[in-house]
C-alpha cells in the first residue's frame, strides 16, 4: 500500500474517533445536568413552602390577613355582637387595677339610660367628696334589697374618670348590715326569649347625647326611643335633626332579670332599629 495514503487514512481515523468521543462526553454532561435539574424540581414540588410567620400572612383584598389564632380561627375583627352589658371591672381592658374601699352613706339610686333602669347610686363617704358608683343593671334588685337609701355601706370599687371628667367608682362589691353583694355575671335563661319586633314612626322630638355630646339615640313624637349603633349614627350625621320624619323597625327592648326600674315611671318603649327610613331614603342598620 502507498505509505502517504496510509498515513492520511490513519490521521482521518484518529480525528473521527476524537470527534465521536467529544460528542459522547457532551451528551453525558447534558444528561447529567438534566437529571440534576429534574431531581431539584421534584424536590421543590415535594417540599411545601414554610408557613408564614405571625402577622405576615398572604395579601387579601384589604391588605395582609391577620394571623390565625387557636384552632385555626382568625383573630377578632372590628366590632362584635350587639348586647347590653352593664359597666364593671370586667369591662376594663389592661392589667391590674387598684381596688379601693370606701365607707359612707348610700344617698340615692340613679338611672343614666333611656330605659329608666337603675345603674348607679350616690355615695356620701365619711370623708372626701361625693362619689357616683356605677353597677351592672342586673344587680339593681339585689342592691336595693340589701341597702336602701340612707343605709351605711362599705363599697369596694375601681376609681374611674369618665368622658365628662367626673370621677366615679366601678362597682366591685357592697356590704351593708352583714350582707355583701358582689359583681357577678347575670344568670342566662335556659331558653332565650323570643325577640319582639316593633315599628316606630313619627318626627324626631329630641336627640339623646352621651357625656361627650355625641348622639346616641332619638326620641320620637310619641315618646318612643329609637336606638342606633354608633356606626349608623356617624353615617347619618346631620340628617338626624329635630322635626325630621323617621320610621324604624327592629326589636323591642324588654326588661331583663334583676333590673330595678325608677319608681313612679312606666316602661319606656325602646326600639333597637334594624331598618330605618329617613328623608325619603331607606337604610339597613348594622
Amino acid at each position: 500500500m502507498n505509505k502517504p495514503f496510509y498515513s492520511v487514512a490513519l490521521l482521518a481515523a484518529a480525528l473521527l474517533a476524537g470527534t465521536i468521543q467529544a460528542d459522547a462526553q457532551t451528551t453525558t454532561k447534558v444528561k447529567t445536568k438534566t437529571s440534576k435539574s429534574a431531581k431539584a424540581t421534584a424536590g421543590n414540588l415535594a417540599t411545601p413552602p414554610p408557613p408564614p410567620a405571625d402577622g405576615d400572612g398572604p395579601e387579601g383584598p384589604d391588605g395582609p390577613r391577620p394571623p390565625r389564632g387557636p384552632r385555626g380561627e382568625r383573630g377578632p375583627g372590628p366590632g362584635g355582637p350587639r348586647g347590653e352589658r352593664g359597666p364593671g371591672p370586667r369591662g376594663e381592658r389592661g392589667g391590674l387595677q387598684t381596688i379601693t374601699d370606701v365607707r359612707g352613706t348610700l344617698s340615692s339610686y340613679v338611672a343614666n339610660n333611656d330605659e329608666q333602669v337603675y345603674d348607679a347610686f350616690i355615695l356620701k363617704p365619711e370623708s372626701g367628696a361625693v362619689d357616683t358608683v356605677r353597677f351592672p343593671r342586673h344587680l339593681g334588685q339585689q342592691l336595693q334589697a340589701a341597702a336602701k337609701a340612707g343605709s351605711a355601706v362599705t363599697v369596694s370599687g375601681v376609681r374611674h374618670t369618665g368622658p365628662d371628667g367626673r370621677s366615679h367608682f366601678r362597682f366591685v362589691s357592697l356590704t351593708s348590715g352583714g350582707q355583701t353583694i358582689n359583681d357577678t355575671p347575670p344568670v342566662r335563661p335556659s331558653t332565650p326569649p323570643t325577640p319582639e319586633t316593633a315599628t316606630a314612626k313619627g318626627t324626631i322630638k329630641e336627640l339623646r347625647r352621651d357625656p361627650k355630646g355625641r348622639v346616641r339615640g332619638v326620641v320620637l313624637s310619641d315618646q318612643t326611643v329609637v336606638q342606633l349603633p354608633p356606626s349608623a349614627l356617624e353615617q347619618l350625621g346631620d340628617k338626624l335633626t329635630v322635626g325630621a320624619a323617621l320610621e324604624a323597625t327592629g326589636n323591642l327592648r324588654t326588661a331583663q332579670p334583676g333590673e330595678a326600674r325608677v319608681a313612679g315611671t312606666s316602661a319606656p318603649r325602646v326600639v333597637h332599629a334594624q331598618t330605618l327610613a329617613l328623608s325619603g331614603v331607606k337604610y339597613l342598620v348594622r
